[in-house]
């Protein structure tokens, strides 16, 4: 008796955006939904340290696909509109008046932390609340 199966093929879905086909891995590990947990704001001397934020899971940052960016954080200079990662530890904010800060973050697990801006060292942990889905169409 002969018999034909066909193999299965596994089939995969890849996100783009309509601007740009280059999806990197250090912009698929920030898309999603981060939520501010702790800052740090040193004084000079070397003894700033990581406190907790009051209002846990109220500021947050969401890196969509298409490089947007939404927030109740970074409200300054009309607001951050915009993020473009440079490498696997650069990023640069744009605003709405076109400023643009580069900034340094480090993903461990589900923790985001965003360094720099400041004379003195300073940072804002977020921790993944939720990821972003492509929309398949």
């Amino acid at each position: 008796m002969l018999r034909i199966t066909t193999p299965l093929l596994p089939i995969f879905f890849i996100c783009c955006n309509k601007t740009s086909n280059i999806i990197t891995a250090e912009k698929l590990t920030l898309v999603g939904k981060w939520t501010l947990v702790e800052t740090l704001a040193d004084p000079g001397d070397g003894s700033g340290q990581w406190t907790p934020v009051n209002k846990p899971d109220y500021y947050f940052l969401q890196f969509n696909m298409d490089n947007s960016i939404e927030t109740n954080t970074y409200t300054g200079l009309g607001g951050l509109t915009h993020y473009k990662v440079m490498n696997d530890s650069s990023i640069n904010f744009i605003y709405a008046n076109g400023t643009i800060f580069s900034l340094f973050y480090k993903i461990n697990g589900s923790s985001l932390a965003i360094m720099g801006g400041c004379y003195e060292n300073c940072g804002s942990r977020f921790i993944r609340k939720t990821p972003q889905y492509c929309n398949l169409y």
